[in-house]
């Protein structure tokens, strides 16, 4: 199953991921000459967007960006980011500048040309998105490029990792964009909401708390990543400023506190380690507190740091509970590890992308969903892989109860059910079925005589050769001490008969070996007739038992047939007996 899950995993995601990632790479050499960075100490007096811009002119302060894209970690200093654009027409050319970052404070686009200030944006996640386009999840600035030289400063500013990476592109390029976009997160999006409702349901249906927890960790990764990828901020709260400073921290405690939830359960970490489990939940209490203590203080920079700490913690724990459950030797442990494991290097190539440790790119930014796709998949195939084991210990469960434990035939209980459904087949409830009932001539003596233990070796050779003779269609059970029971469905009299003489010729014929003594055994059998539409199952084999009661009589080793229905006298005598 995992092999199947990680194939299925590769074809259906990671190839379509790298398809879609690789279709839409920008050719930023056609328009951006150079990118050159500022950054602005904290302590250091606000400039103005000319000031700078001079200084970026005269080559003071500036410095070349020695990679693709700017990336920086947490709570870094303002940055000034110097874009030199050329249009090599000779007319006025329409563009967008795309920062294809979605969580940034603060983002102050300046446009000059010929030395003097064109235009200007103030934006940011401390600004309403209601002036941003609904196209894109990061910050898109219209440009209009005069033919030669364009410069373009952008402030950025915010607690958050800083990220920067920048694009020149044209309208076909930007749709082009924007659809590749929005089709991959319909993937990631439709997928992880499907095993939701799936694992929901499934929960209601089976009562299992597993499958509720494991949708709840599911659906906070979604309303996570909904929010840090700022689809949240560009279609939901547009207005909502104060929430989107607030919602990564608290959404990313969310996820990782759902997680803890879900693997302490799934992986019965309470009764199997306490310790552990008692770490865990300090963690989370502790985590929260100083969230909350964070937010009442309104410094977002320690909730970040809370939330990032927390993540570290969290993927740590997840990682320890998963090597333990399997080297306690449990199955879905192998399942919850392989897919921990997979989470956690998505997570972590991402973040050495934000940080810039790897080189910045689709694939790169979103390896935490594709790890989180292989994550969910092997989660389901864990949780799926528990059903079927309980289903199998139910099977084998049932089958005990509908099983001799000494003859391995069917019960009582066993021979009730299955002919539940003969009198409810309309179609075999119309065909002749005969029932015979067959006792162990003088058993009572044959253990006196040889004892319990060979007396059990009588009943299982019978029980097998029973097994032997019988028809796939048939039921044979073991009705009560050294009584069993045939039912031979669709089965004329006189062929029941038949059978019988021949079991009782075939039995004569066994010996069995008691120290030097070979011992013969005999049985009388019953037998009845009837149509199930006609008759109920207990008269039937009242009338069995009625013919078998007149065999024993009559000598036994030998089958005596009952074909009219008993009389009220031997109805009650056979009561009596």
């Amino acid at each position: 199953m995992f092999k199947q899950g990680c194939l299925l995993f590769f074809v259906f995601w990671l190839l379509p991921f790298s398809v879609l990632a690789g279709s839409y790479s920008f050719n930023n050499s056609e328009h951006i000459i150079s990118q050159q960075v500022y950054w602005q100490d904290r302590d250091e007096a606000s400039y103005e967007a000319s000031e700078i811009y001079n200084l970026w002119q005269q080559g003071q302060s500036f410095r070349s960006l020695d990679k693709q894209v700017l990336a920086s970690g947490l709570n870094s200093a303002p940055v000034w980011v110097g874009l030199e654009l050329y249009n090599a027409e000779s007319e006025a050319i329409k563009r967008h500048l795309l920062l294809d970052t979605s969580w940034l404070d603060e983002v102050h686009f300046y446009q000059f040309y010929d030395g003097q200030l064109v235009k200007q944006w103030i934006t940011g996640d401390n600004h309403s998105a209601l002036d941003r386009t609904s196209k894109v999840t990061g910050f898109l600035m219209p440009l209009y490029l005069e033919p030669g030289k364009t410069q373009v400063l952008v402030q950025l500013d915010t607690p958050d990792p800083l990220v920067a990476p920048f694009y020149v592109v044209d309208d076909q390029k930007l749709d082009h964009f924007t659809l590749v976009r929005l089709f991959s997160y319909g993937l990631v999006y439709g997928y992880l909401l499907a095993l939701i409702f799936f694992n929901t349901a499934l929960s209601v249906g089976i009562r299992d708390r597993r499958h509720l927890l494991y949708a709840f960790y599911l659906l906070s990764f979604v309303v996570a990543n909904f929010s840090y990828t700022g689809h949240g901020f560009v279609w939901v709260w547009s207005q909502s400023v104060e929430w989107q400073r607030w919602a990564q921290p608290l959404l990313m405690m969310l996820f990782g506190s759902a997680g803890l939830w879900f693997a302490t359960v799934f992986l019965d970490i309470r009764s199997k380690w306490l310790a552990l489990y008692r770490f865990s939940s300090w963690i989370l209490v502790g985590s929260w507190l100083v969230l909350l203590f964070s937010y009442l203080t309104g410094n977002q920079a320690l909730a970040l740091m809370v939330a990032f700490a927390f993540m570290l913690i969290f993927t740590s724990l997840m990682l320890i509970m998963g090597v333990f459950s399997v080297l306690q030797g449990s199955i879905s442990g192998r399942f919850y590890l392989t897919a921990v494991v997979a989470g956690t290097l998505g997570t972590i190539v991402t973040t050495m992308a934000v940080l810039g440790w790897l080189p910045f790119s689709e694939l790169t930014f979103r390896a935490a969903e594709i790890g989180m796709l292989l994550e969910a998949t092997l989660l389901a195939l864990a949780l799926a892989s528990r059903i079927r084991r309980v289903q199998h210990k139910q099977v084998l469960a049932e089958k005990d109860a509908n099983t001799d434990a000494l003859t391995l035939l069917n019960n009582r209980r066993a021979l009730y059910y299955w002919a539940e459904g003969l009198w409810k087949d309309p179609y075999k409830r119309r065909q002749p079925l005969c029932a015979l009932i067959m006792d162990i001539d003088h058993f009572k003596e044959c253990n006196d005589a040889h004892g319990h233990m060979f007396g059990d070796q009588v009943l299982q050779m019978i029980s097998k050769l029973l097994n032997e003779k019988i028809r796939k269609e048939d039921m044979v059970a073991r009705w009560g001490g050294e009584e069993f029971i045939v039912l031979l469905p669709n089965t004329q009299i006189e062929e029941a008969r038949q059978f019988a003489e021949r079991f009782l010729q075939q039995l004569r014929e066994q010996k069995l070996i008691n120290g030097e003594e070979a011992v013969s055994v005999t049985a009388s059998i019953g037998l009845a007739t009837g149509l199930p539409e006609q008759t109920e199952l207990d008269d039937l084999i009242l009338r069995a038992d009625e013919a078998l009661y007149q065999a024993k009589q009559s000598g036994r080793d030998q089958v005596i047939c009952i074909l009219e229905a008993l009389l009220p006298d031997d109805k009650k005598r056979h009561k009596l007996a």
